[in-house]
């Protein structure tokens, strides 16, 4: 029986793609949240920017890194 068990997770992989349907072409799920990670870096970069790159020295891959977080968060939550 628990001989079974690593099989038994590894055919969860087997599964269709994570991909939604948008405008007739089926785009992956991980586009959708780089996407909204973005957006969401940009908002939060419009509205503390100055305050967040004065006080933490945040530079260009810091927001990379930012925009990574929030997608991956976004990954987890939604999908």
């Amino acid at each position: 029986m628990l001989l079974g068990l690593p099989a038994l997770f590894s055919l969860t992989g087997c599964s269709l793609s994570p991909s939604l349907p948008f405008l007739g072409a089926a785009f992956p799920d991980w586009l959708y949240c780089l996407a909204c990670g973005s957006v969401l870096t940009g908002v939060i970069f419009g509205l503390a920017g100055e305050k967040l790159r004065d006080r933490f020295q945040i530079n260009l891959g810091g927001w990379l890194l930012i925009a990574a977080i929030i997608s991956m968060v976004i990954w987890l939550f939604i999908f």
